[in-house]
């Protein structure tokens, strides 16, 4: 159990890990997928595909969800976590590489990530990739939570497995509304 804990090597620079190739299906949508989000951003100043993490019958009280935020920029972690405690979730936060595997490792382990994509020395995408390919990471919910509101970056997070996608800046409510609706069930 504690070896398969050590996310270090996951998250190494020398642990290389391919993208997975996506089907022919979802190359078909990807170009719907990607304008149904670049029209809602200028609409509504974001965009989410909110998949549920939690077993149907079974929601999750926010005092029994940790939250981990995985952000470089102090101030924004600290806006994001006091929303957060504010509505109850516990948080832990994440700003770079070493911070991502050593807050996955720890227990308890996270029950929802929020992933900036622009980091220090790790990309989110990578990051989500590596955690869809863990035994252990696979069926963590993961809320992208970043500033990249391309078509092709929405589209690459929700393709790559992210449960939700939202640009920042984020109203505190649809960040709420997010969250709530990951692990609600």
């Amino acid at each position: 159990m504690a070896d398969e804990l050590d996310f270090t090597s996951l998250f190494s620079v020398e642990h290389k890990l391919a993208e997975p190739a996506p089907s022919a299906d979802a190359l078909s949508g990807v170009d719907e997928l990607g304008t149904i989000g670049e029209a809602k951003l200028k609409s509504s100043g974001f965009y989410t595909r909110i998949v549920s993490a939690t077993p149907a019958g079974r929601a999750r009280a926010p005092a029994e969800t940790l939250v981990l935020i995985v952000e470089d920029d102090d101030t924004t972690a600290m806006v994001i976590e006091a929303v957060l405690q504010r509505m109850g979730y516990p948080t832990r936060r994440a700003r770079n590489r070493e911070d991502i595997a050593r807050g996955l490792a720890t227990q308890p382990t996270p029950d929802l990530v929020l992933l900036d994509v622009l980091l220090p020395d790790v990309n989110g995408f990578d990051v989500l990739n590596r955690m869809r390919h863990h035994v252990a990471l696979r069926n963590i919910p993961v809320l992208m939570l970043t500033s990249l509101s391309e078509r092709k970056d929405i589209a690459k997070g929700l393709l790559l497995g992210a449960n939700g996608y939202i640009t920042k800046p984020a109203l505190p409510s649809t960040l709420i509304d997010a969250v709530q609706a990951i692990v609600a069930g």
